[in-house]
């Protein structure tokens, strides 16, 4: 396979994997309120279900777009460093479910498509991505410190925004 084709597993992991979610949430978010830690409470209490599947929908397509870029210009180090960093959220994004699963003490929204799609192609891609140098060193170390502020306050400032932009929000 080649590095552009293997680049197109991310946005169709992805994609399933949000449609998984917006799917199961709508009946598993009262039970995601119950046990939510005291410190997430209120902010999970405010999420709505029209505010998740918004921020779901930008979740896909703006990585989409990433791939697109990466495709587009195959010799940008900035497109396939971006690409790759994809990869290393969705693989953080792993342990949030398997971290959600253990709090919800069974199955959490994405956990089937987190595990079955997401840890073997990001996984996959990370490797050969290594391996093959398809950036320096320096690049790829930086991908896992990046990738936790994309999956901590970089989604949580994109579920506010989608919480103003959806139905009955702020400015919807």
């Amino acid at each position: 396979m080649t590095r552009r084709t293997a680049l197109w597993l991310l946005p169709g992991a992805l994609a399933l994997h949000n449609a998984e979610e917006a799917v199961a949430l709508p009946r598993l978010l009262p039970a995601v309120r119950l046990h939510a830690p005291a410190f997430a409470r209120a902010a999970v209490d405010a999420v709505t279900v029209p505010q998740v599947r918004l921020a779901l929908l930008l979740a896909t397509v703006v990585p989409l777009a990433v791939v697109v870029w990466a495709q587009a210009r195959p010799a940008s180090d900035a497109a396939r460093w971006l690409a790759l960093l994809v990869a290393a959220v969705l693989l953080l994004n792993v342990l949030s479910h398997l971290a959600a699963a253990l709090l919800l003490r069974g199955y959490a929204p994405g956990l089937a498509t987190a595990l079955a799609l997401n840890l073997p192609c990001c996984a996959y891609l990370l490797r050969r991505a290594a391996r093959e140098r398809w950036l320096g060193r320096r690049a790829l170390a930086a991908l896992a410190p990046a990738a936790v502020v994309v999956h901590g306050p970089l989604l949580l400032g994109l579920i506010a925004l989608a919480g103003d932009l959806a139905p009955g929000g702020a400015r919807g």
